[in-house]
Parts: structure tokens; sequence; C-alpha cells
């Protein structure tokens, strides 16, 4: 899988993370965190359409300097194991997408916990990702078919059709 993915251009492969992260959010809906969360994940997909934020912008939903705000650190108040990986896959498809706008951005310094961040944090993701519904490697498999095609467009509305109809 890993070798599909890296042969996919930068935005799809921020589409493909951002994709599968959308179909299991939901599962976060009680959270304290799920405007946050959304608020992040809108941002994300702003930044594949247009590049409209930052990487600062993007990091700063992660991480805003305080101990009781920004994902990195609402997440460490879950305790409820899938909601766990569910966080997990959002807050990697989050760090891989700031992580690309820095890319694009051509910023030379990255903030610490971005500056381990590249292609391999996919496996990382599809291991909490195929735990948290069985359907799940079905859906990967048919997604990257989908994005491995030129034409597909990376409009939020269209790919969040497209894995509707997978679920």
């Amino acid at each position: 899988m890993l070798d599909t993915f890296e042969k996919l251009e930068s935005d799809r492969q921020v589409a493909f993370m951002l994709g599968l992260s959308e179909t299991v959010v939901d599962l976060l809906i009680s959270s304290s965190a799920y405007k946050d969360i959304n608020n992040a994940m809108k941002a994300c997909w702003e930044w594949i359409e247009n590049k409209r934020y930052s990487g600062d912008e993007i990091y700063y939903l992660l991480d805003d300097g305080t101990e009781f705000t920004g994902l990195f650190m609402q997440m460490q108040d879950e305790n409820e194991p899938l909601k766990e990986l569910v966080w997990g896959c959002i807050v990697d498809a989050i760090s891989f997408t700031n992580w690309r706008a820095y890319e694009f951005d051509n910023e030379e310094y990255l903030p610490a916990p971005i500056e381990n961040v590249d292609e391999s944090i996919l496996q990382q993701f599809l291991e909490g990702f195929y735990e948290i519904k069985l359907i799940n490697k079905v859906v990967v498999k048919e997604f990257i078919n989908y994005l491995k095609d030129s034409n597909t467009s990376l409009k939020k509305d269209g790919i969040m059709n497209f894995l509707k109809g997978l679920q």
C-alpha cells in the first residue's frame, strides 16, 4: 500500500488520509473537542482545494501552545480504545497535511512534532484505521484506486460522495 501511496501526487496523498479520516470522525461526536476536530479538518480540506492556510496556521490547530486546547493536547483526554484509534487517524491526517503545507510553503524549519512526518506515517495511520471498522480494508483499496485516476477531483464533496458509496 505504501508504494501505491507514495506514487500519488502530494495533494492526492493528503486527500487520501483526510477522506479516510472523514469516514470515522463521527465516532468522536460526543467528544468535547469535536468542534475543534471539524475546524481542523475543514482547514485541511481548504488547504487542498485552494492552499488557503499556511503550515503555521494548520500547526496552531494541532498545538496552540497551551496545555488545554490544540488537538495534540485534547487527544490525550481520550481513554476509550476505539476512540483513541479514531483520534490517532485524525491527528495523523492533519499532521501529514501540515507537513505538506510546510513543504508547499518551502519552510526550512518545522515544529518538532512535524519534523519526522513523511509518507511513512501512512503505515501507522492504516494500522489504526483497519481496527476501527471491518470494511475499512476494502474502503482503503477502492479509495486509493479512485485517487490514482488523475481526472479525479480533490474537492471534499466529490470525495465524500465516493466514500459514502463504499460504506
